[in-house]
Formats: C-alpha cells, sequence, structure tokens
C-alpha cells in the first residue's frame, strides 16, 4: 500500500463513516432516543401556567403535541407520533447493531455504560437548550367560550329526589328550563363554598328576565346525613333563595345512584370524615339534555356565566357543532 493509499484511510469522511458504523455510536443513538422519549413524557404531564416551567410546558405543548390552552385537550395523535419516533429509532438501530452490541455488553461493558450516559447527557443538554430559549411567561388573554366545541346533547338521567323543603323534585319537572346542577354537602368547609360562590356570581351575572329560566339544582354528597331541614339552613346561612336554589337529598342509595349517573367522583376521608370530591357544574339544557361540563376555578367561572346565557336565549337561533377555532386565545411570547 503505497502513502496515497495510506492517506486516504484516515481522511474526515473516512474516519466519520469508522464512527458512524462502530456500535459505540449505535449505543449512543439508543440512548439518546430512548432519553428524548423520557424526556418528552416528562413534559407531557408538566403542569400549565402563565410563567416559568409551566409558561414553557404550555409553549412546547402547542407546538408538539397540540394542546389547546381553551379546553386543555390534547391532540394524542400527535403525542403518539412524538413518542414513538425516537422509540422506533432506537429500535431500527438495536436491530441493525445488535450483535455487536451484545458482543460489547461482555467485553466492554464500562464503554458500553459511558456511551449511554453521554446520549442520555446530551438529551438532557438538548432540554436544557430548549428550555432556555423557550419563553419566561406567556401572556393570557381571556379565553373566549369554545361554546361549540365543548357544546354536547347528551340526554340527562331524570331523578327524584327531595328539596329543602321536602318537596318531590324530577328532573323532568325542570323540562323548559336551564338546570345548573352540582353536588355539595353542609358540612364541607374547603370547595363547596366556593361552588357555591361561583354559581351564585354565575346566577347574579343574568339579566334578571334570564335569570328567571334557570334553576340551581345542588344534589347532596352526603345523604346519610344531609336532611332537609340541614339543606333548608344551609340555603339559609348563604342566603340562597327558593326555588331558584335547590338542594336536594334522599334515600342514601337513591342519591349515590344519581351521583354516578352524572359521574360525581367522591370518597370519603376514614381519618377526617371529610368528602373528597369533584367539583363540577353540569348544565342541561331546556330539552333535559346535558350540553357543558365545567370545574371550579376562574376560567370557567367566566365560562359558566357565558353558558348560561347561552343556554337561556336557545331556542331563536340554531346551533351548529362546529369547531370554534378561535378558542386558542393564548398570545406567545418566543
Amino acid at each position: 500500500m503505497n502513502s496515497e493509499e495510506e492517506s486516504m484511510k484516515h481522511t474526515v469522511p473516512n474516519r466519520v463513516g469508522a464512527v458512524v458504523s462502530s456500535w459505540p455510536f449505535a449505543v449512543f443513538i439508543i440512548a439518546l432516543a430512548i432519553s428524548v422519549t423520557a424526556l418528552l413524557a416528562m413534559v407531557l404531564w408538566l403542569p400549565t401556567s402563565a410563567t416559568g416551567l409551566g409558561a414553557f410546558a404550555v409553549d412546547f405543548k402547542i407546538w408538539c403535541f397540540g394542546y389547546d390552552p381553551a379546553t386543555g385537550e390534547l391532540e394524542w395523535g400527535y403525542v403518539f407520533v412524538m413518542l414513538a419516533n425516537p422509540l422506533i429509532l432506537s429500535g431500527f438501530v438495536y436491530l441493525v447493531w445488535s450483535d455487536d452490541i451484545r458482543k460489547a455488553s461482555r467485553t466492554s461493558r464500562f464503554r458500553l455504560v459511558l456511551t449511554s450516559v453521554a446520549g442520555a447527557f446530551t438529551a438532557c443538554c438538548l432540554a436544557v437548550g430548549l428550555l432556555v430559549s423557550g419563553p419566561d411567561t406567556i401572556e393570557q388573554t381571556e379565553l373566549p367560550f369554545p361554546a361549540e366545541r365543548l357544546r354536547t346533547a347528551i340526554s340527562a338521567p331524570d331523578f327524584k329526589l327531595l328539596d329543602q323543603n321536602e318537596e318531590p323534585i324530577t328532573l323532568k319537572s325542570l323540562e323548559g328550563r336551564v338546570v345548573l346542577l352540582t353536588a355539595i354537602y353542609t358540612t364541607c368547609h374547603s370547595a363547596c363554598p366556593m361552588i357555591v360562590i361561583q354559581a351564585r356570581r354565575a346566577m347574579d351575572s343574568l339579566p334578571p328576565e334570564l335569570r328567571k329560566q334557570v334553576t340551581v339544582v345542588a344534589v347532596t354528597l352526603d345523604p346519610e346525613n344531609d336532611t332537609p331541614e340541614r339543606l333548608r339552613i344551609a340555603a339559609k346561612a348563604h342566603q340562597l333563595p327558593y326555588p331558584e336554589w335547590q338542594l336536594l337529598t334522599g334515600e342514601p342509595e337513591d342519591v349515590n345512584v344519581i351521583l354516578d349517573r352524572y359521574s360525581f367522583s367522591r370518597m370519603r376521608n376514614t381519618k377526617t370524615g371529610e368528602i373528597d370530591h369533584a367539583n363540577m357544574f353540569v348544565l342541561i339544557d331546556k330539552k333535559g339534555r346535558i350540553a357543558y361540563r365545567l370545574n371550579l376555578g376562574d376560567r370557567h367561572a367566566n365560562w359558566l356565566s357565558t353558558a348560561l346565557k347561552l343556554l337561556t336565549e336557545e331556542g331563536s337561533r340554531r346551533f351548529s357543532h362546529r369547531p370554534d377555532s378561535s378558542a386558542i386565545g393564548i398570545a406567545q411570547s418566543r
């Protein structure tokens, strides 16, 4: 072999080719891909907020996971592709270099571990780079209520319970009215008062002529103890006018069936006796159909008022089910 041929062996392309075709490079790529998948999964479950790490999570989820800030929903097809691609790549690389990698696990274990750590470290460096270059804050404007996107038309389960005045109440008897249904109990001192406040503010926001068309129905979460008398005392304490507000109870078996049918999850804490429960509002239209499910919180508080107004006005206009593309109302600072 002459000197010219010898020098050709040591050119940059040949050196790169030698590295790329070696098992350490394969192990590096596999470790990098698996680490990227793990980091993506971590971002997927990061809580969102307007500042700090939460702002980065919002920005990343919008671009990579099809996240909709208005509804909190993800495009799970995007999520699958983002998580699956690195794993598919690592699987393909392993198939090509499997023999060499298995041999290295027996003869060069330390080097294999070191290369794997280098791949994971590189993935972490990439993640830090994205975090540093991402937004520190996201300016949140008031998100419009995505009425048509969230709208459903599911027949609401009927019920027959007693209100605070021991009058029998059924959903059928409220047909033609908009029903704001929630679940509370009289000895709750945490979420339940906030549920009442949010519902009352939503009612107070309605013009008098629309408010007359709405009934608030609060089913007890503690039917074993919440008698009509206790509900009547609670209604008086919270200044909840009758019959606009109807607090319902009944036989525990009957009440629990209704709570289950409306998906009000709950569980009694055996140590404190308190009931941990879903903080939810179910809005039922004038035809007895579940229109919206909203939660306790600032954003949904505004949406609750809007939803009640829309439902009371329904009938004079047709309701379409086209997606509301204006629901994404976050201005990003990139």
